[in-house]
């Protein structure tokens, strides 16, 4: 397999250096000896572009604009074109405000465009593995065009389809009259990405991959997305394997809530009685300055719809309702680093009496037994004491999750755990270390969250980064993730089991297995805390 080029890296550096990619793109004309073979879909003849040894087709519609009267109206069928359509450029990204250094601000509803990362010269026979990304953002934010798919198609010899899905109020309402205009309702972000998993399955063979061998992976709320389609009755058949990044948020929203919270918005954004015609009238800045009642639920867990999400997750994931694949799923060894708010919003450092709320923010019956367990006298700092802790409750939750799908599918369960990983964030009074998102510079070249400062990999970094991508692409191969012969030496990467609670921690020495999760993290105390029952 050809390697990765030094010019492929310095160009994207340089690239990026000149100008962080935001929404639509505008590319000046690609040489025709730089174009991709041509491929037909069921809408027309595409051509993308080469880079590097990988071919790059960019901003593909996968669905009809969700403007106008399709507004909050579950994705339809894109329009054909005649001739053939060069998708050289990434397309807009999904409307959503500035979230910091996170993604860009978009005003777009013009959206729905997916991207396909292949090694270049596969033909339509090569039926390779095919791994489709969910981005992180919450549900309320993100874009596919921060997502550098290259080294996972180049090294891994997969294809990797990208995407943009609706986010925020646009992407998950619950009004009547929209619940009640006939169509499946409250949960379009999900049915984005199912539509584009349909669209994988109509047409990915002609880029060369195999319909029936399709990954979903996804990270934060991209991890949230793979398990709202691990539970969905109608993503059934449309993947058969699920790699789960941080994905953590399972709380239980009920879909009185999710009406609530849709009808508060709806009233703040000025249409008091809810109507369908003065939702889809609304401005993208009327729905972006009242949108919060509904992205403080999303963020949850989107709630159950009756056709698109029919059950709560914990109760599917517990009695085995759920699309049965194996499942690849861990966590980043210092989470919160990423949260808190000095990194979020430039905040001063978190004091002692920042702690104290954050312990009582998991309920005020828990305070004092936090408390007493986990005193900020044991940390060198109150920002590194709520890191820890919260390391501890995701960590537990992690472990329920686990505990319950081995019991009908293959789990293999790991801790990202390099703590020297670059931070694309302005630095901060703590050390980030292996900080959520941390995983993905070394999965997506360069990644450094929309409007971060990318930093590159030393040569530690790299080989740990071929260890995941080889980690990553064989378990979306066969289901069974693999270490390639190299530098690394690592453990065979053995199923999760509920008695041992194993994991595989990826670190710059390789992969190790090491068994004791739930000990390791004091689950036992974290047991009537969690809200994942």
């Amino acid at each position: 397999m050809p390697k990765r080029s030094g010019r492929r890296l310095n160009g994207r550096i340089s690239m990026m250096a000149a100008a962080v990619v935001a929404t639509a793109c505008v590319v000046s004309a690609v040489r025709a000896a730089d174009l991709t073979r041509p491929v037909h879909v069921a809408t027309g003849d595409l051509q993308g572009k080469v880079v590097g040894g990988v071919d790059e087709f960019l901003g593909i519609p996968y669905a009809a604009p969700p403007v106008g009267d399709l507004r909050w109206r579950p994705p339809a069928a894109p329009a054909s074109w005649s001739g053939t359509r060069h998708v050289t450029a990434f397309a807009n990204s999904c409307a959503q405000p500035s979230r910091g250094i996170f993604a860009a601000p978009s005003n777009s509803e013009d959206c729905l465009y997916l991207n396909v990362f292949m090694p270049h010269g596969s033909d339509a026979a090569a039926k390779l593995p095919v791994m489709v990304w969910f981005y992180g953002g919450g549900l309320f934010s993100g874009e596919s065009n921060d997502y550098d798919g290259s080294k996972l198609a180049q090294r891994g010899h997969v294809i990797v389809v990208t995407l943009n899905f609706r986010v925020g109020a646009l992407g998950f309402l619950s009004v009547p009259s929209l619940n009640n205009e006939g169509h499946p309702h409250v949960n379009y972000g999900i049915m984005d990405q199912q539509a584009a998993l349909r669209w994988v399955k109509q047409n990915i063979a002609s880029f060369g991959g195999d319909a029936g061998n399709v990954t979903i992976f996804g990270q934060s709320g991209g991890g949230t997305a793979v398990m709202a389609n691990l539970q969905s009755p109608t993503a059934k058949g449309l993947f058969h394997r699920a790699i789960n990044e941080s994905g953590t948020h399972i709380t239980v929203v009920t879909p009185e809530a999710e009406l609530k919270a849709g009808e508060a918005f709806a009233k703040q954004a000025g249409c008091p009685d809810a109507a369908a015609a003065c939702l889809r009238n609304l401005s993208i800045r009327q729905i972006f300055e009242h949108q919060a009642p509904v992205v403080h639920l999303v963020t949850e867990f989107p709630s159950a719809d009756g056709t698109i999400i029919t059950d709560d997750a914990p109760h599917a994931y517990r009695t085995g309702n759920f699309n049965h694949v194996p499942i690849l799923t861990g966590l980043v060894q210092d989470e919160q680093s990423f949260f808190m708010p000095e990194t979020q919003r430039g905040a001063p450092p978190l004091t002692a009496d920042g702690y104290e709320k954050f312990l009582g923010s998991m309920g005020a019956a828990h305070k004092v037994a936090l408390a007493q367990k986990y005193p900020m006298s044991k940390y060198e700092s109150p920002s590194l004491a709520e890191i820890a802790v919260a390391q501890k409750f995701k960590a537990c939750t992690a472990r329920l999750l686990d505990n319950d799908w081995t019991k009908y599918v293959s789990v293999y369960a790991y801790e990202f755990r390099d703590r020297t990983a670059p931070s694309y964030y302005p630095p901060t009074s703590f050390p980030m270390r292996a900080y959520h998102t941390a995983e993905l510079l070394y999965l997506f070249p360069l990644f450094h969250g929309g409007q971060g400062t990318p930093h590159p990999l030393n040569a530690k970094q790299e080989k740990l980064s071929d260890l995941l991508v080889d980690y990553w692409t064989s378990f979306a191969r066969n289901g069974v993730p693999t270490a390639k012969s190299g530098d690394l030496s690592s453990d065979a990467w053995t199923t999760y089991s509920a008695q041992s609670e194993n994991i595989q921690y990826l670190e710059l020495t390789g992969g190790h297995q090491h068994p004791g999760y739930g000990q390791m993290h004091d689950c036992s105390f974290w047991q009537d805390i969690l809200p994942y029952k």
